[in-house]
C-alpha cells in the first residue's frame, strides 16, 4: 500500500488471505480496485478473480505478482485481470490505479446505461409500469399456464375519459401526473399474480391470471371506482373517468393477439355507448369494422377530393355590412351522402389525416375568395387542429398558396381554439408567431370554454375573439350576458376585437349591438352555403348596409 500512497492515494484497505473472508469484505462495503498475488498459496489469484467478478462484474483488478514468466502474465490478462505488475516494478501500480479508477466509472456508467434502456425496453419510463411489450409477454405467459392447467385469464383494457380535458387546458405537466396517480392506484389494489401495464397516451392494460368473466367484471367495477376519485395535482382535485373492455380466455380468444384485439372492440363499445365496462360479444365487432371502413373511406374521400367547402357569412354589427367568412369543410360521400365535420373531424385528427385536410380546405378556401376580388375586402377564416398548427412547414405552405393565388395574408385568418398551445406549446408559438408576422389574422375560436387566462391571451399573436355558441345563446334570457359583456370589454382593452358565433335571433343581435360586440356570425344571418350563393347574397347584403 506505500506505493499508493506515495502515488497520493489515501489508503483504506483490508487484507484477506482466504475465500471466504474475501467474499466478507466484498459484502461488507463497496470497494473501488482489488489489487491481488497472483500466486498466493491460501488465496490463488483465479480463485479471488472469479469470487470479485460474481459480485462486481466491473470492479478494476489488478494483478502483482512476483512471477515474471510471459505464460504467468498472459493467464492472468486472460482471465479478466485489468493489468499484472511485477513487484519489483511497483511504481506502476499507482498510475496502473489511476487509470483503472477512470476507466472502471466509465464501464459502470456504460453498464448502468445499459440497464436502464434494457429496463426502458419493457416498461414505461413516465409510470415505470410494463410497457405493451411486456404486457404482451406476460399476456402469452399466462395463457400457456392457463392452457396447461385448464384454467381462465381475464384481459382488461381501459382508457380514461376527460383526459384530454386536462392535458388541453392544464398542460402534460398536470396530464403526467394524472397517469402516474393512475397507475399507482391500480398497481395498488391488484395482485401480486396480475399485470398492469400502460400502453401509451392514456390507454392501461390489465392481465388477471386464472379469472373468469365474473371476477373480471368484479375487478373492473373495483378499478373503475379507484380511478375515478380525485387525483391532487398541486392541491387541485382532478377528477378522470375511464371506459373498460373485457375479453376472456378461453371464450373470447385463445391467442394473446386475438384478446387483445377483442379487448379493444369491447372498450370501444363501453366508451361509444357510455355503460363503462363492457364484455366483449361477437356482436360488437360491428363498431370496430364500422370504425375502420370510416378511416379507409376517409382516406380515400381525401384522395378523390370527396370534400368540398360551404361558407358563413360574418357581418360587422355596426354597419351590417359582411367583412368576413368562415370556411366549414364537408364531406361528399358517394354511399352516405353529406357527412358534417363532427363525424369524422375527430377521427381525422386521431389518424394523423386531419393534415391533409386541412391542407384541402386551406388550397380551396384561398382559391375560391382570391379570385375575383371582393369589395370590400373579405378575411376568409379556416379552423386549425392543434395536430396542423405543430407542423414547422405550415407557415411556408401557406406562404406558398397566398402567393399563387395572389391573396393578401390579411385577407386570411386561422382560428385557433384557447387549449391548442398545450399539447406542444413550443412548435405552437413558432408556427404562431412566423404566420402572424406574415400578416395573416389570429384568432381564438370558442373562446370562454377553454384555458381563459389573461396571461395566457398576452403571450399569443392574436388580433381577435370568437366568444362560443354557448353563451351566445344565453343572451336571451340573460343568463350569460354579464360573461358576454366581461369578454367584449376584455378584448378591447387588449386591443382586439370581438365575434360573436351562434347568433339565431334579432334579438340577440341587437342585444350584442349594445354590448359593443364588432361583428357576428350565425344561421339568422345566414346559413353556410358554397361561396357562389354566399357572393350572390352578399350582393345584396353589403348594399343594404352602405345605405
Amino acid at each position: 500500500m506505500r506505493a499508493l500512497t506515495r502515488g497520493g492515494y489515501n489508503v483504506v484497505h483490508e487484507r484477506v488471505e482466504a475465500p471466504a473472508a474475501l467474499s466478507a469484505a466484498l459484502e461488507r462495503q463497496s470497494w473501488d480496485v482489488v489489487v491481488a498475488d497472483y500466486m498466493m498459496p491460501s488465496l490463488p489469484g483465479a480463485v479471488a478473480f472469479d469470487l470479485v467478478r460474481q459480485r462486481d462484474a466491473d470492479l478494476p483488478f489488478i494483478f502483482v505478482s512476483g512471477v515474471s514468466g510471459e505464460d504467468a502474465a498472459v493467464a492472468a490478462m486472460r482471465l479478466g485481470a485489468r493489468d499484472y505488475i511485477l513487484k519489483y516494478n511497483i511504481d506502476r501500480l499507482a498510475p496502473a490505479v489511476d487509470r483503472e479508477l477512470g476507466e472502471g466509472g466509465a464501464r459502470r456508467e456504460r453498464r448502468r446505461v445499459e440497464q436502464r434502456l434494457a429496463y426502458l425496453a419493457y416498461h414505461d419510463a413516465l409510470t415505470d409500469l410494463p410497457n405493451r411489450l411486456l404486457l404482451q409477454d406476460r399476456l402469452a405467459q399466462a395463457l400457456r399456464v392457463a392452457t396447461r392447467t385448464n384454467s381462465a385469464v381475464a384481459l382488461l383494457l381501459l382508457d380514461l375519459n376527460g383526459f384530454k380535458a386536462i392535458n388541453d387546458t392544464l398542460g402534460h405537466h398536470a396530464g403526467d401526473r394524472v397517469l402516474q396517480c393512475v397507475a399507482s392506484r391500480m398497481r395498488g389494489m391488484l395482485r401480486g399474480a396480475d399485470t398492469v401495464a400502460r400502453l401509451g397516451g392514456d390507454e392501461f392494460a390489465v392481465v388477471l391470471p386464472v379469472t373468469d368473466v365474473d371476477g373480471a367484471l368484479l375487478t373492473a367495477e373495483k378499478v373503475l371506482q379507484e380511478i375515478e376519485q380525485p387525483c391532487m395535482i398541486e392541491h387541485r382535485p382532478l377528477s378522470v373517468r375511464a371506459s373498460l373492455g373485457i375479453a376472456c380466455f378461453p371464450e373470447h380468444g385463445r391467442s394473446a393477439g386475438t384478446l387483445l384485439e377483442r379487448a379493444d372492440v369491447a372498450m370501444y363499445v363501453a366508451k361509444s355507448d357510455g355503460v363503462g365496462i363492457a364484455v366483449y360479444a361477437p356482436d360488437q365487432d360491428h363498431h370496430a369494422h364500422r370504425r375502420l371502413t370510416l378511416v379507409a373511406e376517409l382516406r380515400k374521400g381525401l384522395s378523390e377530393n370527396q370534400f368540398n367547402l360551404e361558407y358563413q357569412p360574418i357581418v360587422h354589427l355596426p354597419t351590417n355590412v359582411v367583412t368576413g367568412v368562415e370556411a366549414l369543410v364537408r364531406w361528399h360521400h358517394p354511399q352516405r351522402g353529406l357527412v358534417m365535420p363532427d363525424t369524422f373531424i375527430h377521427l381525422a385528427e386521431q389518424t394523423g389525416l386531419i393534415n391533409p385536410l386541412t391542407t384541402i380546405v386551406l388550397e380551396t378556401a384561398i382559391r375560391e375568395w382570391s379570385d375575383p376580388p371582393t369589395m370590400p375586402p373579405l378575411k376568409v377564416a379556416i379552423n386549425l387542429s392543434p395536430r396542423t398548427l405543430q407542423d414547422p412547414g405550415l407557415p411556408r405552405r401557406i406562404a406558398d398558396m397566398l402567393s399563387v393565388y395572389n391573396m393578401p395574408p390579411e385577407s386570411l385568418a386561422l382560428e385557433i381554439t384557447e387549449n391548442i398551445l398545450m399539447s406542444d406549446p413550443a412548435r405552437s408559438m413558432d408556427s404562431l408567431k412566423r404566420l402572424h408576422s406574415m400578416g395573416v389574422r389570429i384568432v381564438i375560436d370558442d373562446f370562454g370554454t377553454g384555458y381563459s387566462s389573461l396571461s395566457y391571451l398576452r403571450r399569443l399573436p392574436i388580433d381577435e375573439l370568437k366568444i362560443d355558441r354557448s353563451f351566445v345563446a344565453g343572451l336571451h334570457t340573460g343568463q350569460d350576458d354579464v360573461i358576454v359583456r366581461a369578454t367584449i370589454d376584455l378584448a378591447h382593452n387588449l386591443g382586439l376585437s370581438v365575434v360573436a358565433e351562434g347568433v339565431e335571433s334579432d334579438e340577440v343581435q341587437a342585444r350584442l349591438m349594445e354590448l359593443g360586440c364588432d361583428a357576428a356570425q350565425g344561421t339568422f344571418i345566414r346559413a353556410p352555403a358554397p361561396a357562389a350563393a354566399i357572393r350572390e347574397w352578399m350582393g345584396g347584403q353589403n348594399l343594404l348596409g352602405l345605405m
